[in-house]
C-alpha cells in the first residue's frame, strides 16, 4: 500500500521547529482516525489565526489585537528583557516575577545561516531605548546567543545604556523554553552587569 502522501505530510509538518517524526506521525494518525478530533483541531487552528497576531512594539503575542505586555500599565517600560523568541518571553512570563517589558529578536545572529543583525529586530529594540533604560540580555547560552548578546552589549555601551545579563543558572547550550521556572526566576533576579 502506498503511504507516500502520509510520509509527505509528516515531512511537511516536521519542518515546524521542535516536532519529532514520531510525534508528528502520532498526531497525524490520531487526526486521520478520528474525524471529530480533526474538525476540533482545525477549528482551534482557525481561532488561533483569527485571534493571535504579533505586537509591532515588542513582537510578543497580541490577543484580539492587544499585547498583554505592552498594554499593562503596571510594567516598567524602561526595563527591557531581550530574548530570541516569543516562547522565551513566555517562559519568563510563566515564572510570574518579571515586571518589565520585552524585545523579541525573532532569532539570534548566525552567520552560517546568513542571519545578520539587520535580519533581527535589533534596530527596533534600540529605537525604543531612553537614556535611563536597562537592557536585560536573556539570550540562549549557545554560541549564537553569546554572539548576539555581545553585539547588543557593544551597541548599548556606545549609547551608555545599562546592560545586564541573566545569571548563569542556564547551562551552556541550553534554551530558555526548556528551563524550569525556578531556574529562570533565579537567573532574572540574579542578573549581573554585562561586561561583554
Amino acid at each position: 500500500m502506498k503511504e507516500f502522501l502520509f510520509d509527505e505530510l509528516v515531512e511537511k509538518i516536521r519542518k515546524t521547529e521542535g516536532l519529532t517524526k514520531k510525534n508528528t506521525e502520532r498526531l497525524l494518525t490520531k487526526l486521520i482516525q478520528n474525524e471529530n478530533t480533526f474538525e476540533i483541531f482545525l477549528a482551534d487552528l482557525r481561532e488561533v489565526k483569527e485571534k493571535i497576531t504579533v505586537c509591532e512594539v515588542c513582537f510578543y503575542y497580541k490577543i484580539e489585537n492587544v499585547c498583554p505586555i505592552c498594554s499593562d500599565e503596571s510594567r516598567n517600560k524602561k526595563v527591557i528583557c531581550v530574548v530570541s523568541t516569543a516562547l522565551d518571553a513566555k517562559s519568563i512570563e510563566n515564572v510570574g516575577k518579571y515586571k518589565g517589558v520585552y524585545a523579541i529578536l525573532n532569532g539570534e545572529i548566525n552567520i552560517t545561516k546568513n542571519i545578520t543583525p539587520d535580519k533581527l529586530k535589533i534596530e527596533k529594540l534600540f529605537a525604543r531605548l531612553e537614556f535611563d533604560s536597562e537592557l536585560i540580555l536573556a539570550l540562549n547560552a549557545t554560541f549564537e546567543g553569546e554572539v548576539t548578546a555581545n553585539f547588543i552589549a557593544q551597541e548599548a555601551r556606545k549609547l551608555k545604556i545599562k546592560t545586564t545579563r541573566i545569571a548563569k543558572g542556564i547551562p551552556m547550550g541550553g534554551s530558555l523554553d526548556y528551563m524550569d521556572e525556578s531556574t529562570l526566576e533565579n537567573a532574572i533576579l540574579n542578573r549581573k552587569n554585562y561586561e561583554g
